[in-house]
């Protein structure tokens, strides 16, 4: 019995961390190197942007501080 409990908090330990990781890349914005929009990663545009274009924001603010502006499709926030 000990070694079931062992096993479902070591998955429940698992899917927290997975969880929280989600989370933390759901914080992040991309953009294109030869383009001032940001989006996030999940837009129809950022997908579409080369893997040697592609340039990684921690925030909204961090983009805008380099020049980028918000896209007009996924409509991330303006400032976080």
């Amino acid at each position: 019995m000990i070694q079931f409990n062992r096993r479902r908090l070591v998955g429940l330990i698992l899917v927290l961390v997975f969880a929280f990781t989600i989370v933390a890349f759901a914080a992040e914005f991309v953009g294109s190197a030869k383009s001032t929009v940001y989006h996030y990663p999940s837009c129809v545009w950022a997908k579409k942007i080369s893997p040697k274009n592609l340039v990684q924001f921690s925030s909204a603010k961090d983009a805008q501080q380099k020049g980028y502006r918000p896209c007009k499709v996924c409509k991330p926030p303006a400032q976080d």
